[in-house]
């Protein structure tokens, strides 16, 4: 074979691998599209557009007649304007706040103190654990059943228990007075998120070091200072997640409030998330309903940017282990 032939031949031979390589690559680009794609189409159809015709809305009058017109009048920020003068959305706002606050604030410091003593060795603990998952995975639905049948007037185990003690003479209008109603749905809210909390709080805690608390212990720091000094620190990580999911599941509750109070006493009672709903689908104001609710939709990307600064900050990924 000549000098010319074998270079000819690995000419040839360089091609066909430089080919070859091609064709795989292109073989897993493929691949990967057909993995890739059903997902991507899925959140296309089901997440993007629907989010597009969402804003698009929020700023047309949306009545009944345009859902057959297939669009309504432009009135621009008109929508987001009256949210903060319309007195029944200004109360609205104000019961979120307190909805929110009041029930993470509680259902953080009773999951905690949950976790910490299921944190101990007893006989039992692990059955105790199973058992208060229970609430957790009840349907929203059937909480709400229960405890408007709680919160009744003249039955109600609420009112018994209340009479029983002495604290009150007669019948407490929980579900016919405004702040009461709000108070019912605030408490049931609370009894159905705290095994949540405690049950990843308990997973925190198992992840902090033991030789940090012995060193602690050593040094003559007592239970409430190992406690805020070593144990918090330590999940710092799983106290951001707990504390951002819980805003997040809370500032959109809406099957509480339907069943327990139905929004009244003359909306008295209402959240966002309920009164987005009652706008769009019971008074057919879709474009002024689809504005409260994307008030809600800024406000949970608002927690979700203040979590992760949060962890970037700590150098956590906020992930529970």
């Amino acid at each position: 074979m000549t000098a010319l032939q074998a270079g000819e031949s690995a000419l040839r031979r360089g091609y066909v691998a430089v080919t070859q390589r091609r064709r795989r690559r292109q073989t897993q680009r493929w691949l990967l599209l057909a993995m890739v794609g059903p997902a991507l189409i899925y959140v296309i159809l089901f997440f993007a557009y629907p989010l597009v015709l969402d804003i698009i809305m929020s700023f047309q009058k949306y009545g009944f007649a345009a859902v057959i017109r297939g669009h309504g009048p432009f009135v621009g920020l008109g929508n987001y304007r009256y949210i903060f003068t319309d007195g029944v959305t200004s109360r609205a706002i104000l019961n979120t706040l307190v909805f929110t606050v009041v029930s993470i604030v509680c259902q953080f410091v009773i999951g905690f103190a949950m976790a910490l003593y299921f944190n101990q060795n007893f006989t039992g603990s692990g059955f105790l654990r199973r058992l208060i998952l229970i609430p957790w995975v009840m349907p929203l639905v059937a909480v709400g059943t229960m405890f408007q049948l709680v919160f009744q007037t003249s039955n109600g185990l609420a009112n018994q228990l209340l009479k029983a003690v002495h604290f009150v003479h007669n019948d407490v209008s929980w579900l016919s007075t405004g702040t009461l109603a709000v108070a019912a749905i605030v408490i049931c809210n609370i009894w159905a998120g705290v095994p949540f909390n405690a049950i990843l709080l308990y997973s925190g805690l198992q992840e902090v070091p033991k030789e940090l608390l012995e060193a602690a212990e050593v040094d003559g720091a007592g239970r409430w200072r190992r406690l805020f000094n070593v144990v918090m620190p330590s999940m710092r990580s799983v106290i951001l997640i707990v504390l951002m999911l819980g805003i997040v599941y809370t500032v959109k509750t809406f099957d509480l409030v339907v069943v327990v109070t139905g929004g009244g006493p003359a909306n008295e009672s209402q959240l966002l998330s309920s009164w987005s709903y009652t706008q769009a689908f019971t008074n057919f104001q879709f474009g002024y309903g689809t504005a409260i609710g994307n008030v809600l939709l800024v406000f949970c990307l608002f927690v979700g940017v203040i979590y992760l600064r949060l962890s970037r900050t700590s150098g956590t990924t906020g992930g529970v282990v």
